[in-house]
């Protein structure tokens, strides 16, 4: 019999979910004596292979097998397969063997699929199909019965092993499903070591969780044991009622066991830093008392996005707000009480009420948020804005209907020629734009007004304390500083809360003596309240006064805009945006006919992001016309599914022809190994000829494209008569390194029938030498072989000619352009464009090169003639693809003649220079590559760098700068072949100094007022580990390059990369050096230490690296 291959990897990982993972050979021999001969002599290669590459995974609430099976085979294997899949299908279980199929309805007849009753197949599955038709299958069933291969298609999950290390599933329910799912006594895959957590030991069968009670904690990120078993949640109230308690509240008054900077991370062996002494390791517990204990998930109680491009131009809050809707007595307190602490909701206008009893905790409540409702009602919200937001005298607040109006005018005076009458200077002009874009309001306006109608809101005694109060107003103003992704954790509210300060959460007056019970439970109502008073009271008020927002120039700071203010600048954005985009108004006869169109329109939604000195138009295409609900409608979902059918159809089209992007690039790779082949090309040649650079950017790309002419290009493309293309959806599951489980879902594999893979073995073993797929189970989500190109370029035509825009409260039609939200634009101007090169523009790379990363192109030739032609050419315009330089933004470096190109002159730059191109810094004289980091002066690496708060920020802190770090260290500034060693050095000083920041702010993120002298250790390990990490990209981008040798000899040995990331956080930590004095020093000692290890040359390369005039741009950064 043919050996199996080993596939450790596959194995552990099946291991870590199900409690046995067996070899089918010693699966079918526990069953019997008659399953000793399985495999017999002369049994056909397939048939050994099949038995020897699968495994039997036996599920934590698996049935037994048969206690005395029959092996005697019955049925044939097809009609055994589709008996098989009609049951699966009955109970409604997910499986994979029935992925494609469902039972038969009224809606959805047809004949019912053979051996079967009321199952039909909707979709191919590639791999029962394979089952059905398969000679070794049946000789498989042949020898075991149908008892047997019955209860191992329903009951177990078969994986086949591809060699040489990846498997896939042939049934049982589909492994990323079993990923989530948490067993008692377990921990939540990708929170720690799935098989630390789940299993025990190097056996194939696995132990069931919550057997193994008596575990050693192991260093590698455990919770430390603590003195009483935890309970997982407050007792409920004796009283009848809902249960008071949410067992996913966190209690705010006890030892935290996470793995945070002051405990435990999982480690690897890594060299520690010299000379640093014997510090607390990270993986030890601190012994400060006062943090949370993490509760497993933490609730997220509220999100910034909650309160993100609220429009409107009324200042108020919402008539259907909740304490709006009711009325300040007993009644309206008892509705809200059951509102925020029984999860009861809100009741709808002529709906009857079912009363029910409350609690005694909840029946004393009344009176107190009587009086809240009370003062509620009473609060002059307006004034309060007034006072604490206040207009300035150059504002002129805009009507509610400024925006319809805007419209309004704009579409009276603009049809399909886009031509359009522009507002007065003074009134839309930029002096008049940029005075309104800086009446935006400071958090630390915000946070007042906040605060003001907090106070006169919360009755005194629903705080219960100053203490408490003052807690929770440090908490909004902690929200309203987050930036776009951030999210504010239960914890974080319930944190240094005073339970016994709150006298009405008491169930009843009096007694001092509180039981542990009792005070769980208190904690868990006052968390309910906290957690609706930030989530829902604050979220209404941000979302009611402010149009809140982030920018193109701060990253993912917010920035909040009164309503009025807001108002004023969306019709003067949408004047303007009528002035740049050909639209025209539908009747409402046609939008009534868009509204009935089969298939359904997408419509857009037009928003604006504010820049230095305007507007810019952001198009949200979520919606469908007619639809009132989006993203989760299932006309969007259909329409959407075609969208990206469609982008993975052009996307296999541009892979298999790469001449269709001409000079495009879409991202970093393809522009290093564009740039390297020219910089290996010129380096070649004996002189190195004079550089002339071009840098051009396209006026209005996506809006000016014309239609007819992208149509033209895109049938070429694909090609609508002759293709018809096959798609796979498939999933992948892997086991990290550190014992993370990882999933992945591959929307679309496409292929044709000249390259389709139709078995899943040959389709997995492809995959394997195709791309970097290493041990992995591979899972068919499904197959359809049939995508005719005719039918998706209906989708595209569709999509061109029929973009709806809504703006305000009208429908407007775009007659020119692409709209900028979708999926497909970036790949449709890129070959719009591709195919422009290629008529106007042939032969420019023949000695030089030419990139494009969507509009903004770049041009390196050694001839000033082709320099100036190409210059010219895109600044007169080539009208036949819509494509016109913006000289404002078009930067040369050679001088132009004063009425070359007209009254506008281009920013013209010494010949040797570094010249400017999409964030990076070329040197027109030597080609080296520079990062450039002018994009980071003025802006908050703090708003911009966000990362999970959960139950353990450490590891998240560690897991986000290492993420980073990882995208920054990239081969284009790394490669000692494009970058001399100095260049080298200085990016990675660069890299390492970012580093600094990034660190520095994550510090300032950590929750529950975790310092760096609770644990200096874990800090210092991090940037250590910075360093090994650094270094390790560094020699995976020049392999074959010996770097470094022992005694720090070489190149660029790892002490110099030590030197140089101890130097970028001493300059930055020495800055806030009463934060990080515990580390300022061993930081010191070390590089002292390094100084005497390097060589004088080479130190003296990573000094001049280290040159202060080299990192000007890190000065102005606000963190």
């Amino acid at each position: 019999m043919p050996r199996a291959p080993r596939c450790r990897a596959v194995r552990a990982l099946l291991r870590g979910h199900y409690r046995e993972v067996l070899p089918l050979d010693t699966f079918v021999r526990r069953l019997g004596p008659q399953g000793r001969c399985l495999v017999q002599p002369g049994d056909p290669m397939a048939f050994r292979a099949l038995v020897a590459q699968c495994l039997v995974c036996v599920p934590w609430d698996a049935q037994p097998p048969p206690v005395a099976p029959d092996f005697r085979q019955v049925s044939c294997l097809k009609e055994l397969v589709a008996r098989v899949v009609q049951r699966l299908c009955e109970r409604g279980a997910r499986n994979v063997l029935a992925f494609g199929f469902a039972l038969l309805d009224g809606a959805r007849g047809g004949p019912p699929m053979a051996f079967t009753t009321n199952v039909r197949s909707y979709l191919p599955n590639t791999v029962t199909e394979t089952l059905r038709g398969s000679g070794a299958w049946g000789l498989l069933l042949r020898r075991v019965g149908d008892d047997v291969l019955t209860h191992l298609l329903a009951r177990c999950a078969l994986y086949l092993l591809v060699p040489p290390n990846c498997a896939y599933q042939v049934c049982g329910p589909p492994l990323y499903d079993l990923c989530t799912t948490r067993h008692a006594g377990g921990s939540l895959t990708g929170l720690g070591p799935t098989r630390q957590a789940w299993n025990g030991g190097g056996g194939e069968a696995g132990v069931p969780p919550g057997c193994r009670t008596r575990r050693r904690r192991s260093s590698a990120g455990g919770s430390p044991p603590q003195a009483k078993r935890p309970r997982h949640g407050p007792i409920s109230e004796p009283s009848r009622g809902p249960s008071a308690c949410d067992p996913r509240v966190v209690t705010p008054t006890k030892a935290a066991a996470e793995a945070s900077p002051g405990e435990g991370e999982p480690r690897r062996p890594r060299r520690p830093l010299p000379l640093l002494g014997r510090e607390r390791e990270a993986g030890c517990p601190s012994s400060q008392p006062s943090r949370p204990r993490a509760a497993p998930g933490p609730r997220v109680v509220a999100e910034t996005k909650q309160f993100l491009y609220c429009s409107g131009g009324r200042e108020r809050l919402r008539s259907s707000f909740l304490l709006n809707s009711l009325q300040p007595s007993l009644t309206g307190a008892r509705r809200l009480v059951e509102t925020i602490f029984l999860d009861s909701k809100p009741l709808q206008r002529g709906t009857p009420r079912r009363t029910r009893r409350l609690p005694t905790r909840y029946w004393r409540m009344r009176p107190l948020f009587q009086e809240l409702l009370g003062n509620h009602a009473r609060c002059p919200y307006g004034a309060l804005l007034r006072e604490h937001c206040p207009l300035r005298d150059s504002a002129t607040p805009a009507t509610p209907a400024a925006a319809e109006e805007a419209a309004a005018v704009g579409s009276r005076n603009q049809g399909c020629s886009g031509v359009g009458v522009s507002a007065p200077e003074e009134v839309t002009g930029p002096p008049r734009l940029v005075q309104l874009l800086r009446q935006h309001s400071s958090p630390k306006h915000v946070y007042g007004l906040l605060r003001a109608c907090l106070r006169r809101l919360v009755p005194a005694r629903l705080w219960g304390s100053r203490h408490n109060e003052c807690r929770f107003l440090k908490n909004v103003k902690k929200f309203i500083s987050l930036g776009k992704f951030a999210k504010l954790l239960s914890q974080e509210l319930t944190w240094k809360m005073k339970v016994q300060d709150c006298a009405w959460l008491s169930q009843s007056p009096g007694g001092r003596y509180v039981p542990a019970t009792e005070h769980r439970l208190r904690e868990a109502v006052l968390a309910k309240f906290l957690c609706w008073l930030m989530g829902t009271y604050v979220v209404e008020l941000l979302k009611s006064f402010f149009y809140v927002t982030e920018t193109t120039f701060q990253k993912n700071q917010l920035f909040f805009f009164r309503k009025s203010i807001w108002s004023h600048l969306q019709s003067i954005g949408i004047r303007q945006h009528f002035d740049r985009v050909q639209l025209r108004e539908l009747s409402v006869a046609e939008v009534k006919r868009y509204q009935e169109a089969r298939p359904a329109l997408l419509m857009s939604r037009l928003r604006f992001l504010p820049k230095p000195s305007g507007l810019r138009p952001i198009v949200n295409m979520d919606y469908v016309v007619g639809a009132r609900t989006f993203h989760g409608d299932k006309k969007v979902q259909h329409l959407t599914s075609k969208v990206k059918t469609l982008f993975s159809v052009l996307n296999y089209e541009r892979e298999q022809r790469p001449g269709l992007l001409g000079a495009s690039v879409l991202g970093m790779d393809d522009i290093y190994r564009a740039w390297r082949a020219f910089v290996l090309r010129m380096r070649a040649q004996d002189p190195v000829p004079q550089l002339y650079f071009v840098k051009v950017d396209v006026m209005g790309a996506y809006d000016a494209l014309p239609q007819n002419r992208l149509v033209e290009v895109i049938a070429n493309v694909i090609q609508p008569q002759e293709h018809t293309y096959c798609l796979r959806q498939y999933a992948m599951v892997q086991r990290t390194a550190r014992g993370r489980v990882r999933k992945s879902f591959k929307r679309h594999q496409v292929s044709t029938f000249t390259d389709l893979q139709p078995y899943m073995k040959q389709f997995v073993q492809q995959l394997q030498k195709t791309s970097s797929l290493r041990d992995a189970v591979v899972i068919e989500q499904s197959c359809s072989l049939n995508e005719a190109s005719s039918d998706l370029f209906d989708v595209f035509l569709h999509l061109v000619y029929n973009h709806i825009v809504r703006i305000g409260g009208k429908f407007y039609i775009q007659c020119q352009g692409i709209p900028q939200g979708s999926i497909l634009s970036t790949l449709l101007c890129s070959l719009c464009y591709g195919d422009m090169e290629s008529r106007v523009f042939p032969g420019l790379q023949q000695d030089g090169v030419l990139l494009r990363l969507v509009d903004d192109f770049l041009l390196v030739t050694p001839h000033l003639t082709q320099a100036k032609a190409f210059l010219r050419t895109l600044s007169r315009g080539v009208p036949e693809y819509g494509c016109k330089a913006n000289l404002r933004k078009t930067v040369v470096n050679f001088p132009l003649e004063d009425d070359a190109l007209g009254s506008t002159a281009p920013l013209q730059l010494p010949a040797h220079c570094l010249f400017p191109w999409c964030g990076l810094l070329l040197d027109t004289q030597t080609l080296e590559v520079f990062c450039d980091y002018s994009s980071y002066a003025q802006t908050s690496i703090r708003a911009s760098l966000a990362f999970s708060q959960g139950s353990k920020p450490g590891r998240s802190m560690r897991r986000k700068l290492f993420a980073v770090l990882r995208l920054k260290c990239h081969s284009l500034l790394l490669d000692l072949q494009v970058n001399g060693l100095q260049t080298v050095c200085t990016n990675v000083y660069k890299i390492f100094l970012l580093q600094a920041y990034r660190f520095h702010a994550c510090v300032l993120q950590l929750p529950f007022n975790q310092h760096v002298r609770k644990n200096p250790s874990f800090f210092l390990h991090v940037i250590s580990d910075t360093v090994s990490r650094c270094h390790t990209l560094l020699k995976a981008k020049n392999p074959g390059m010996p770097l470094g040798t022992k005694g720090a000899a070489g190149p660029f040995p790892s002490e110099a990369a030590r030197w140089l990331c101890f130097h970028a956080f001493l300059l930055k930590l020495s800055r806030h050096s009463a934060t990080y004095r515990c580390l300022l020093g061993a930081l010191q000692t070390a590089q002292a230490q390094l100084c005497r290890q390097l060589p004088r040359a080479t130190l003296a390369t990573l000094e001049a690296a280290a040159d202060p005039a080299l990192t000007t741009d890190f000065r102005t950064i606000l963190d």
